[in-house]
């Protein structure tokens, strides 16, 4: 008997806010852990960022500096230039609602006459696994959710994100705004690595039209607001005759771990325990909003002189408390 289909059980859950600890900070994770982790923020460690760095659901982050020359300017810039994202979970596949789970199936080339066959497992997430083949002028496996009903509101969100572990093939992400079975599929390719975790953040606006795998120009956009199904594939084509050049045919493998959505957030306050009021300058310069500390409390400083609203007081004060 199908399981009836919860409305609430995909509705973004914000994930908790995090706390980056730059530079020198990260030796401090483990005095910080603790008294955040009771703020209700997540305490992360990160003495280096690349330039493909995004601070994700970062509401702090703690400078400190690693030794006597460190300035915080270098670190500032590269704060001005990330993107800041707040994200909500849709869907945690390693702990999936029943129901969810069941609205999973598999749609291989068999419909066309192809050979390939794929399942869905259920080992550490949601595991698209099988054996894709050209026999019989196929090429192409995947799977796919059932109609949502009522269909998914994700008007407010920006794109999707999703958390997954592939084998170093490239797979669609293929997004529907209508019922019908073979309405226009919206669609993004993606690249994984193989047995490396992989974060494909989607946008809506870019993602590609598309019937029976080639692109429809005249289409609208996808309408994130009414979104009636979810399908991973993988093709050997790409779009229009083109060919997925990282296809390879026989077994494949990708599991899904978690699926969330996301939009653009204000840059996270920097807390920064050991500078004095000079820093004002350079935080003003990238636009950021600082708090040093102030007699027995803290000053904010910067693009701003007030505390961000979203910011608990009492989460500056337990850091300054832990590094002072």
């Amino acid at each position: 008997m199908t399981q009836s289909l919860d409305p609430a059980s995909l509705t973004p859950t914000p994930t908790q806010p995090e706390v980056y600890l730059l530079g020198g900070a990260a030796n401090w994770i483990d005095s910080l852990i603790e008294p955040l982790a009771s703020l209700g923020c997540r305490v992360e460690a990160t003495p280096q960022i690349s330039e493909s760095a995004h601070v994700g659901n970062a509401a702090l982050v703690v400078w400190l500096a690693a030794s006597p020359e460190d300035s915080p300017q270098p670190w500032l810039e590269r704060l001005e230039q990330m993107p800041a994202y707040q994200e909500a979970t849709l869907v945690n596949f390693r702990q999936p609602d029943p129901a969810v789970a069941a609205l999973w199936g598999s749609l291989d080339d068999g419909v066309m006459g192809g050979v390939s066959t794929s399942q869905v497992q259920w080992q550490n997430g949601l595991r698209f696994v099988g054996q894709v083949s050209t026999a019989n002028s196929g090429g192409f496996a995947s799977i796919r959710t059932r109609n949502i009903e009522p269909p998914l509101n994700l008007g407010q969100w920006q794109g999707t994100v999703l958390h997954a572990q592939g084998d170093g093939q490239r797979y669609k992400w293929i997004l529907r705004d209508s019922p019908g079975w073979d309405s226009l599929a919206y669609c993004r390719s993606f690249d994984t690595e193989a047995d490396q975790l992989s974060v494909v953040r989607t946008p809506f606006l870019e993602m590609v039209a598309t019937r029976r795998a080639r692109t429809v120009p005249e289409a609208t956009s996808l309408n994130p607001a009414q979104l009636y199904s979810m399908q991973l594939m993988l093709s050997k084509f790409e779009y229009d005759g083109e060919l997925n050049p990282a296809f390879h045919a026989g077994s494949f493998g990708l599991t899904m771990q978690r699926l969330g959505v996301y939009r653009q957030r204000p840059k996270p306050l920097v807390v920064l325990p050991k500078e004095g009021p000079e820093v004002a300058s350079q935080l003003t310069a990238a636009g950021l909003t600082g708090v040093i500390p102030q007699g027995s409390g803290f000053a904010v400083i910067g693009a701003s002189s007030k505390l961000p609203p979203e910011i608990n007081p009492a989460a500056v004060e337990a850091i300054f408390q832990a590094v002072n």
